[in-house]
């Protein structure tokens, strides 16, 4: 979506950043942030390529806020694997006399039905896909996992449960070789990715751990019906 106030028409430019410039963007500090036009131009002509450019027309209610949705899909029909980014500003021509520093309204997505998550332990990395509308396992997922330095560390397939497991040395790696994302293809060219390099989930004080492991008996007892009066008796 794009908000926009006392203006007619915006200028929008879609950039794809190809997969194996994604940890460059991730490391960098680019990813999700806004963006300069002087950004926009690096982007354009080293790490990235221009897959649209157009006029978006909008509704110009005097001093409201309006939001047009920008239609992606009809814009363009097929997504290759990769994340995406889109500026959108009212005059590009300004960019050029302000020093090229000028910030544009910027948006990074990616399109996917694809769930991504990591668990980290002694015996490796674990790795699982779902579906983000039907929470279904995606089976024959390739899942890759990428170094900082754009290195391929391990690849891998995940089974009928969506899970894909890499070894324990590769998440050992230091400087350049360690783990940066991990990156999922479904068996229809769906696309998605995860970053490692982001804080991980501290659960421990959320009472996970669960019961304390049982003898060799465990016993489960349930009564005869769920609700009692004061005085009846319980089998």
């Amino acid at each position: 979506p794009l908000i926009t106030v006392n203006t007619e028409k915006v200028n929008v430019e879609v950039y794809r950043i190809g997969d194996r410039g994604l940890a460059q963007a991730i490391q960098s500090g680019d990813f999700q942030r806004q963006i300069s036009s002087y950004d926009v131009e690096t982007l354009k002509e080293r790490t990235g390529s221009k897959v649209y450019a157009g006029e978006l027309a909008v509704t110009s209610r005097l001093n409201e806020d309006v939001t047009t949705a920008f239609p992606i899909a009809q814009a363009i029909p097929k997504l290759a694997a990769g994340v995406y980014v889109l500026t959108a500003n009212v005059d590009a021509s300004k960019d050029s006399a302000r020093g090229g520093y000028r910030q544009a309204a910027t948006q990074w997505f990616i399109v996917s039905d694809l769930g991504l998550t990591a668990l980290t332990g002694d015996d490796g990395i674990h790795a699982f896909v779902r579906s983000l509308a039907a929470t279904d396992a995606v089976a024959n997922a390739n899942v890759r996992l990428v170094a900082k330095n754009n290195e391929i560390l391990g690849t891998g397939k995940t089974d009928a449960q969506g899970y894909v497991r890499f070894d324990a040395g590769l998440k050992r790696g230091e400087g350049g070789m360690a783990p940066a994302i991990l990156v999922a293809e479904g068996p229809n060219g769906d696309y998605a990715f995860l970053d490692l390099t982001t804080a991980a989930f501290d659960l421990s004080d959320r009472g996970v751990k669960g019961r304390d492991a049982s003898g060799p008996l465990d016993a489960f007892l349930y009564a005869d019906r769920g609700v009692y009066r004061p005085g009846e008796t319980v089998h």
